[in-house]
């Protein structure tokens, strides 16, 4: 893989910044290696969170970045008494917006603006430091004419089960990028407060994409910005002062091995893994949320 141009590094830049309207020193980037997948309309992935503190957004996958009806989906800490899940996707056009068709009960919706503008989703989740955050978007032609749905679901560990989040259905509008997840895909930590910079925060990323759920390839490569690289054959996004993130990789590195950063190593990519056939066999067999109207 070459790594990325100085002028690809600068407009996938300033089209992540567009998800939380954010200066780049607030937030670190991957920027995968799609393997050439143009029209890929599953994606999985993982994260898992290895420190953390309030205000940080930990983006699983923005896909699209700056393009329309781009999306981002992931999870976030607001405070140590709530916890978040982020499911929303830009408009396609100033005249074609998206709608959230279908909601799961602890679901709340609604419409955003200042960063641009479309369907927002959230939901509390109280997800822990240490436990993998499963997530998988599907995109689907919708029941209306030159729409696509995209629906998407998380993995419910207390249960043991799938679980819908949300449908937003976009209008099509002639634009390739609303039924597809080609193009470019990011996944971004950031600091949306822009406070306690110093204070160790840490996650490790893997993403799956493909045309079905019984397709999708692990993506093995990626490039960033800011502190990242690779640790537990995943890739990582960090912030935090020197010292103190150096004392967390160190605790850490009896169960997940030694860190390899960015600039300081040359890294490979990280191993193909294959989906569990019990995660495929979960991907197949999804449920839906009720409708909102």
């Amino acid at each position: 893989m070459k790594p990325p141009t100085a002028l690809a590094i600068a407009i996938l830049t300033a089209a992540a910044l567009q998800t939380c309207a954010a200066s780049q020193a607030q937030a670190q980037h991957l920027w995968w290696d799609l393997g050439g997948q143009k029209d890929a309309t599953c994606l999985y992935g993982e994260i898992t969170v290895l420190a953390t503190h309030k205000t940080i957004y930990y983006c699983g996958a923005n896909w699209h970045p700056g393009s329309p009806a781009g999306g981002y989906c992931g999870i976030q800490d607001n405070s140590a008494q709530e916890k978040r899940m982020i499911f929303s996707i830009w408009d396609t056009s100033p005249k074609l917006k998206p709608k959230v068709t279908e909601a799961g009960a602890a679901t709340k919706f609604s419409r955003f603006a200042n960063e641009g503008s479309g369907a927002h989703t959230h939901q509390v989740w109280p997800w822990k430091v240490g436990e993998t955050f499963q997530f998988f978007v599907e995109k689907r032609p919708g029941t209306a004419a030159d729409t696509t749905d995209a629906r998407f679901y998380y993995f419910d560990k207390s249960q043991n089960k799938w679980q819908h989040g949300a449908t937003i259905n976009c209008p099509n509008g002639g634009q390739a990028s609303v039924p597809t997840f080609g193009g470019a895909i990011v996944s971004f930590l950031e600091n949306f407060s822009g406070r306690d910079r110093d204070v160790p925060k840490l996650a490790l990323y893997r993403l799956w994409l493909g045309p079905s759920p019984d397709k999708l390839k692990c993506l093995t490569r990626a490039g960033g910005d800011g502190n990242w690289g690779q640790l537990h054959d995943c890739y990582y996004l960090a912030e935090g002062e020197k010292t103190r993130l150096a004392e967390v990789f160190s605790g850490l590195e009896k169960t997940y091995g030694k860190s390899a950063p960015a600039g300081q190593v040359n890294l490979k990519p990280i191993s193909d893994k294959p989906l569990p056939p019990q995660v495929i066999e979960g991907l197949k067999q999804l449920p839906r949320a009720p409708g909102t109207s």
